[in-house]
């Protein structure tokens, strides 16, 4: 009986020693052995960059297939130096199942409101359950973004009485490159414009505006003609949704006109004038001017003045339809010379006044006369038919002058409803005149010369804008 437990106790101390010998698998560290008897290792890897989709994808890879499955977090990484950080959208948590060796995991970028630059996502393994972690667990997928803005277009609605507007060609945000436009004119245009068809927008910069010039042809109707200008094409840059606009010529222009005596408003090119020319007859008056808007018509005056104490007779003849074949006719220059004053007529009013107001100049409507014709159309404006309309105030007729340098100013005001000028012309002539001489002549435009001696003009025209009732 001895003798069995003897034996007994010894081999049980036996199987104790063979168990405290047995050493720990340096390679588990707590992950699942394979049918080796090793711990596989991860290694993650990547695309180099986003494809044109902004998609790329991630490749986790054991070095041998592990007995259980194999559970990864992947993380967020820190960017490369010189590298800005992209948002980037990955599975945070990933299974290689047991018995294999590989997995894809697709990364999508958002490029949005993004600059120019180089961008860059970075994803590593957080950690590994069932797998050993490599050293280096990160990867970097590059994104190299280079921004290309809308192009668009804006205009003024309409050109300005100097033929000209404005175009600016703009870009939502400024970019690293310059962005080169061409414009073309739409083949509906009906009105012919001149622009620099070829525009850079430096880099840095968000717009560019140019200048468009209209041309009006000789006797261009009453009307409005749109010029479409167009983004034919953009160099770093797209055709924007607002990449066309239209700019009217509202033909005849209205140019409104101040009267305060001042005159620098008439400096228009649109403006109609005549000068006198070398040699006139008659030389006193220098310059008239023409200006309308759609219920104003203004008369601009420049004439010699010898100053206040001289009275200053003038006339002034208004062709209110601007139809030569309606209306009176002038017989007589003055009351010593026989003959036509202008070549064609077609009057309807005759006004008469003093440009002087003892020590300024008349307001023209404080005193002096306005003659409306009735009489027959062809017969001289004193055959009959030419009556005084009366009292009449400032909302018919108004001025204001000024001398300087011995030549004076004026700048007259008319209602285009009381003096019936509601059509698409009217027509002017006037004179200055000696009232102490028999009434003569001193200045008369518009005027031409003939050898010396006075010939007839034409009374000078204005298209007129559209009447507004």
């Amino acid at each position: 009986m001895k003798k069995g437990m003897l034996f007994l106790s010894t081999m049980l101390m036996l199987v104790g020693a063979i168990v405290s010998c047995e050493k720990p698998d340096d390679n588990k560290q707590g992950g699942e052995e394979n049918k080796d008897g090793e711990v596989p290792t991860l290694t993650i890897a990547a695309n180099a960059a986003f494809d044109a989709n902004m998609k790329a994808n991630i490749t986790l890879t054991l070095s041998a297939a592990a007995g259980k499955d194999v559970e990864v977090k992947l993380a967020k990484g820190t960017v490369q130096s010189g590298k800005s950080e992209i948002a980037a959208d990955f599975s945070k948590k990933v299974v290689i199942p047991a018995g294999e060796t590989t997995k894809k995991v697709e990364v999508s970028a958002d490029a949005m409101g993004l600059e120019s630059g180089e961008y860059q996502a970075a994803i590593k393994v957080e950690s590994a359950e069932g797998a050993k972690v490599a050293e280096n667990a990160v990867v970097y997928i590059n994104y190299s973004f280079v921004y290309t803005p809308a192009v668009n277009l804006h205009a003024d609605t309409q050109f300005a009485s100097d033929k000209t507007a404005k175009l600016t060609v703009s870009l939502e945000k400024a970019t690293s490159k310059d962005v080169k436009v061409k414009l073309a004119t739409d083949a509906t245009s009906t009105a012919t414009v001149t622009y620099d068809s070829e525009v850079t927008i430096p880099a840095g910069e968000t717009s560019k505006e140019i200048t468009v010039t209209v041309d009006i042809p000789a006797n261009l109707a009453a009307g409005v003609y749109p010029a479409i200008i167009k983004v034919e094409s953009a160099e770093n840059g797209e055709v924007g949704t607002s990449a066309s606009v239209t700019i009217n010529l509202v033909y005849p222009f209205e140019i409104p006109i101040t009267l305060d005596g001042l005159f620098d408003d008439w400096n228009n090119p649109a403006v109609v004038t005549t000068t006198l020319p070398d040699g006139a007859f008659y030389p006193d008056m220098k310059v008239m001017k023409l200006a309308a808007t759609s219920t104003y018509v203004y008369v601009y005056l420049e004439f010699t003045d010898p100053g206040f104490d001289v009275g200053r007779p003038f006339d002034m003849f208004v062709d209110n339809d601007g139809d030569p074949a309606t209306g009176y006719v002038l017989t007589s220059i003055d009351n010593d010379t026989v003959g036509d004053i202008f070549t064609s007529y077609g009057g309807k009013w005759y006004i008469e006044l003093s440009l002087h107001d003892g020590d300024h100049f008349n307001d023209f409507h404080s005193w002096g006369g306005i003659y409306r014709y009735d009489g027959t159309d062809g017969a001289g404006v004193f055959s009959g038919g030419l009556g005084n309309i009366g009292a009449f105030d400032a909302t018919m007729m108004c001025a204001e002058g000024g001398i300087e340098d011995g030549v004076g100013r004026l700048e007259i005001q008319l209602n285009r409803e009381q003096f019936g000028m509601t059509g698409e012309k009217a027509r002017f002539g006037v004179k200055i005149m000696d009232g102490a001489n028999n009434w003569k002549a001193l200045g008369v435009l518009p005027q031409a010369v003939d050898g010396g001696a006075f010939k007839p003009a034409d009374m000078l025209t204005i298209n007129l804008p559209a009447y507004a009732q």
